[in-house]
């Protein structure tokens, strides 16, 4: 899980500021320590030049208070005899310089030297690319000469030239370690926090609230994901509530919107709704230019029946013949009840008239069929009323006028029967009474 973090983009990030920051800090610890170590350096140069200064002089005392001029020869080539040395002169009470030497390790003329003043103490003095030291020669407290050297720093340079590269291979490698180091330190300590943004993405991209983050109560960031489990245990929560509250509010409208379209007693759709089918069918046979039909079925002596044996009874008659009627009727076609003891019949795609007469004839059989009423036995019939579009209209209006105009001919001719519209029947004809 470690290197599988490690290949992220945040973490080659962190692992870049790390490295950033380690590298910055070591440069600086570096460059700290060579200027520490080049001061030791330079100050060890300093004392081992002055030493040798303080050395030559005390040894040159005696040979320089009997004029030996041999013998200070010899303890100067001596004494120069170094690397390190680049030249060397003794001076005598004078300021004169009486011997010299240089780097190729020969003794020089001294003419072309300048007197000097003559120095009670030693001193050393550090200048680009050489080291000064002066030394007094004496003889108890009489100052008789004085010896000057000049030393190398080549040393010094040489020191921090192998220390920077030394340093700076070292710092690298321990830089790299270190931020790799740190780098899985810290994905560590994110482990959680990275597992809870893979387990945030995925909520976010499938909506799947019923997802949780591992938990680690002994971690510093166990807390943070026990927290987050229980935000998206809320949320879980609230969308089942809006589900469901969605899903009541779905069932709410779906069964007002049967009550608004379909009569409370038969379950049958409505005035409402059958007008509005009838215009989607009229619209389409119309456009297509396929025979539909419309049926009025007018329940005869409704009125005296349900007078007779109570409203109850009414509406048992009611339920039973829209059940007969139901049964008769094809799979595409749609029973209404548009009033009372009405009913219309929606018929799409009739095809040919012989087969609205046919059901017709079958619907008047299947109403004209006994019953039981009240432990009496009763025969009820039904006047139907048929109109065909586009044969006998096209326009809503007309074609249900030319239905009632069916019917009201069914009516008049006896009731128990259909009748088809045809423009022989009568527009009007006197009020028959139910």
């Amino acid at each position: 899980m470690q290197n599988a973090f490690f290949r992220l983009p945040l973490a080659k990030k962190i692992f870049r500021q790390n490295l950033i920051v380690m590298a910055i800090s070591m440069l600086v610890v570096l460059l700290l320590m060579l200027c520490l170590s080049a001061y030791l350096m330079l100050a060890s140069i300093r004392t081992e030049t002055m030493y040798k200064a303080d050395t030559l002089a005390s040894n040159m005392a005696d040979a320089m208070a009997s004029g030996d001029t041999r013998q200070l020869q010899n303890m100067l080539l001596n004494a120069t005899n170094t690397q390190d040395m680049q030249s060397a002169t003794v001076y005598d009470r004078n300021g004169q310089a009486i011997l010299a030497w240089n780097i190729q390790g020969q003794l020089i003329k001294t003419s072309e030297f300048s007197p000097v003043s003559l120095v009670r103490r030693h001193r050393s003095e550090y200048h680009s690319g050489y080291i000064m030291a002066v030394a007094p020669i004496t003889s108890g407290s009489t100052v008789i000469g004085q010896v000057l050297l000049y030393g190398s720093s080549h040393p010094l340079h040489q020191h921090m030239l192998i220390f920077l590269l030394a340093g700076g291979l070292i710092s690298v490698l321990m830089t790299v370690a270190a931020a790799y180091w740190l780098t899985q330190k810290q994905l560590q300590e994110l482990h959680p926090v990275m597992a809870l943004s893979v387990i945030a993405e995925k909520v976010s991209t499938l909506g799947d609230y019923s997802l949780r983050a591992p938990q680690d109560p002994e971690h510093d960031f166990g807390s943070l994901n026990m927290h987050f489990n229980l935000v998206l245990a809320r949320m879980e929560a609230w969308e089942n509530d809006m589900q469901s509250e969605a899903r009541e509010r779905r069932e709410a409208d779906s069964r007002l919107a049967i009550l608004n379209n379909h009569d409370s007693l038969t379950k049958l759709p409505n005035r409402h709704y059958f007008h509005r089918l009838l215009t989607n069918c009229l619209d389409d046979a119309v456009a297509s230019d396929e025979l539909a039909a419309l049926m009025f079925i007018d329940l005869d002596h409704f009125k005296g029946l349900s007078e007779s044996f109570g409203y109850d009874a009414g509406d048992l008659i009611l339920t039973t013949m829209a059940n007969r009627l139901c049964a008769v009727l094809r799979s595409t076609d749609t029973l209404c009840r548009v009033d009372g003891d009405e009913f219309a019949v929606i018929m799409p795609q009739v095809g040919n008239l012989d087969v609205v007469k046919t059901l017709a004839e079958r619907l008047v059989q299947a109403i004209h069929q006994p019953m039981t009423l009240r432990g009496k036995q009763i025969v009820i019939t039904a006047s139907i009323g048929v109109a065909c579009c586009p044969l006998h209209a096209r326009e809503q209006r007309l074609f249900l006028h030319n239905a009632d105009v069916a019917l009201k001919a069914a009516k008049a001719e006896g009731r128990n029967t259909w009748r088809l519209f045809s423009s022989g029947l009568p527009k009007s004809s006197p009020p028959i009474q139910d």
